[in-house]
């Protein structure tokens, strides 16, 4: 849980010093939004997904691809939103799943 607290004010910090450098508003607000994306659907699915542990591993690594398409988004100017559905697809996989088979998934 320290880790996350830690990444989250490195993650502030770089937005904060990507503004004051370059003087974007425009950047840093979108920047703010993805984190406030990645880290909403980070811990929906974290509750969500983790009856079924491929779809929790998965929805991990698509949450840990997000941030560094955010971390490039800050350093290079240039989004990749495909990407950043993929935690969507994990959890949209799970409520598939669930539809599908029943409920014997629930949490």
């Amino acid at each position: 849980m320290g880790r996350v607290v830690v990444l989250t004010i490195i993650t502030v910090a770089l937005i904060y010093l990507e503004y004051k450098k370059r003087k974007n508003l425009k950047k840093s607000l979108i920047a703010i939004a993805i984190f406030g994306y990645i880290l909403l659907v980070g811990y929906s699915g974290f509750i969500t997904t983790r009856a079924i542990r491929p779809i929790f591993f998965i929805h991990i690594l698509s949450v840990i691809s997000s941030y560094f398409v955010l971390i490039y988004y800050l350093l290079k100017d240039k989004l990749y939103w495909q990407i950043l559905l993929l935690p969507l697809f994990t959890i949209g996989s799970y409520f598939l799943l669930d539809f599908v088979d029943g409920s014997r998934y629930e949490t």
